[in-house]
C-alpha cells in the first residue's frame, strides 16, 4: 500500500486557508511512521459520533499519525471537521469510494479505519465505528512492528 497516493484528495482547511488547485499533497509514503486512516462522511452518523473519540485518541497515541479522509464534498467536510474540532490532518476525497476498496473495504461502507505499520502496510482494519479499546490494541500491534 505504500505506493497508494492520496494526492488526488484535497486538504481540508482545518485550520488554515483552503489550498489552491496547484497544491500537491504528499504521497502516503511521505507521511512518517505508522498511520491511522479513518474514512468518513459528514452524513454518516457513526462517523460523526466517533470523530470526538478519534480527536482525543490522536493526542493519547502519539506514535500513530491520524489522518481523516472524508468521502464527502469538500465544503461539507471542512465545515463539519472545523465544528467538531478535528486538529489532526484531514483530507477530502469526494466520491472516491475506490480508495476504500484499495484499502480492503469492498463494500465501500463507512466508517472505515485502516492502521498502517511503519512500512505503510495494512496492519489492521475495522469496518464500523471504533472505540478506545480497539484503537489502543491497534496502536500496540501496529506501532511496535
Amino acid at each position: 500500500m505504500s505506493v497508494v497516493l492520496l494526492a488526488a484528495a484535497l486538504a481540508l482547511a482545518v485550520p488554515g486557508p483552503a489550498p489552491g488547485p496547484d497544491v500537491k499533497l504528499p504521497a502516503l509514503a511521505a507521511l512518517p511512521g505508522p498511520v491511522l486512516l479513518n474514512f468518513w462522511s459528514s452524513d454518516c452518523l457513526p462517523c460523526v459520533r466517533e470523530l470526538a473519540l478519534l480527536q482525543a485518541q490522536s493526542q493519547r497515541l502519539p506514535g500513530l499519525r491520524f489522518v481523516g479522509v472524508a468521502i464527502d464534498e469538500r465544503k461539507w467536510a471542512a465545515t463539519f471537521a472545523r465544528k467538531a474540532g478535528a486538529t489532526y490532518l484531514q483530507l477530502a476525497a469526494p466520491g472516491r469510494q475506490d480508495l476504500l476498496r484499495q484499502f480492503g473495504n469492498p463494500l465501500g461502507a463507512l466508517p472505515y479505519t485502516v492502521v498502517l505499520n511503519g512500512a505503510h502496510q495494512v496492519c489492521t482494519t475495522r469496518l464500523g465505528a471504533v472505540d478506545a479499546a480497539w484503537l489502543a490494541k491497534a496502536a500496540q500491534a501496529c506501532v511496535s512492528l
